[in-house]
């Protein structure tokens, strides 16, 4: 007895590429959701409809209403198969066989049946057509075979076809229990999303010009006293505030000799005065507030918009460490971060910015370059030590201090002073 059709079961794709595509489709699907129907039906609600309409059915064979249709009869070739003649001519060699089809009633998710689970056998399930809502099988016999030997076929593909479905069931279960928290934690992203305040920098008239700012800026908190929530400061007013610190570091450039001089802790007061300045918060009070020995920060409600360090360029392990310092933070979701270095001691400046960009760049919470602004400046994305879902903007900067000093000439000593001093 031969199979007469090679399309077997559960071997044209795999089931993991179905249900990973449903994953992936999660987040979208919730945002998706009307703002009138998200804010009016509850977390329960919402989630029960979002995993009805992405729920895998499995298949469910109906063993009670299988059927088998009247056997009929036929020529097969001495392989068994079937013979359908070509111009009339039988070849020799023919012999009288019967043509039984069988067919297994399913319901359930159609794709399972050319899916392949994690657990299968290397060339799939038995072979059967596909119908829209039974699979079939022909077999094939010699017109005088004994029947058993077509039951028993018959009967280990069955089997066969049950296997693959518990192997299914049991990535299915698998992936019933990760839908349900993809969900979950969609809508729940979405939620806090919607108590996010946004920080806003409005015109004030006094301020410098700063290519192309002409105007001291104003921070706006939009929220309501009973609701809390994430600050964020929107990536146009970060741009202005890292303009005010590059223009800073610019002035520090070009008279180093007067900031050489100055601790890190001096630095980062002058930074934090000129950024306050240009800025201010309601009330005009000064809205960059001092943070530790070298850093300042924005703030609202102790929770963090922007955080920033101001340091000392010494090693590549101190970069690293101040880095790892910066990111293990409790960060806020959507706080951007500046790290602002200072050269003092190095006199191959191209070459130090070389070696902070290359460790910079092979730091493991690092995700892309954004953007090279200039050799001595980039936007990157990273990610904090304990959440790799939310991503930050870092910016660093670094500004060169170094100088040459003047040879430092030693005294004359008594002795030698009154030696040139005889006449």
């Amino acid at each position: 007895m031969v199979k007469q059709h090679r399309n077997n079961l559960f071997n044209d794709c795999d089931l993991n590429v179905i249900l990973e595509n449903v994953c992936n489709s999660i987040i979208p699907q919730v945002e998706a959701i009307p703002e009138t129907e998200f804010f009016s039906s509850s977390d329960s609600e919402l989630v029960t409809n979002i995993i009805e309409q992405n729920s895998i059915k499995q298949i469910i064979l109906h063993e009670e209403k299988i059927r088998m249709r009247k056997p009929a009869l036929c020529r097969i070739t001495p392989a068994g198969k079937i013979y359908r003649p070509v111009d009339g001519q039988d070849p020799p060699d023919l012999k009288d066989g019967m043509i039984t089809q069988v067919e297994i009633p399913y319901s359930g998710d159609k794709r399972l049946l050319i899916s392949r689970p994690s657990i299968h056998y290397k060339h799939g399930g038995p072979s059967f057509s596909i119908k829209e809502d039974r699979i079939v099988k022909y077999y094939v016999r010699p017109l005088y075979s004994d029947p058993k030997s077509f039951k028993s076929h018959f009967l280990r593909n069955y089997e066969k076809i049950n296997k693959y479905l518990a192997w299914q069931a049991h990535d299915i279960a698998l992936f019933d229990k990760k839908l349900r928290k993809l969900v979950v934690n969609a809508m729940s992203k979405r939620r806090e999303r919607d108590k996010t305040i946004y920080l806003h920098l409005a015109p004030k008239p006094e301020a410098t010009v700063f290519n192309p700012v002409h105007v001291r800026n104003r921070l706006h908190l939009r929220h309501q006293p009973a609701i809390s929530g994430t600050p964020v400061i929107s990536d146009e007013d970060f741009i202005k505030t890292i303009r005010v610190l590059r223009h800073t570091g610019n002035s520090f450039e070009r008279t180093p000799t007067i900031y050489n001089v100055h601790n890190d802790q001096d630095l980062r007061n002058i930074l934090v005065s000129n950024l306050n300045t240009h800025f201010a918060g309601d009330n005009n009070e000064d809205i960059f507030k001092l943070l530790g020995e070298n850093g300042f920060t924005i703030s609202f409600e102790c929770q963090q918009a922007l955080i920033c360090k101001c340091l000392t360029w010494h090693c590549e392990e101190g970069l690293i460490h101040n880095l790892n310092t910066l990111l293990q933070d409790k960060l806020c979701r959507g706080c951007k971060i500046v790290l602002t270095i200072f050269n003092r001691t190095e006199k191959n400046f191209a070459a130090l910015l070389d070696n902070i960009r290359k460790t910079l760049l092979k730091h493991p919470c690092m995700v892309k370059l954004k953007k090279e602004i200039a050799d001595n400046e980039w936007h990157v994305i990273m990610n904090s030590h304990d959440d790799l879902i939310h991503r930050h903007w870092v910016h660093l900067m670094v500004f060169n201090l170094y100088f040459k000093r003047a040879a430092d000439y030693p005294h004359l000593t008594t002795e030698e002073r009154n030696f040139f001093a005889k006449p």
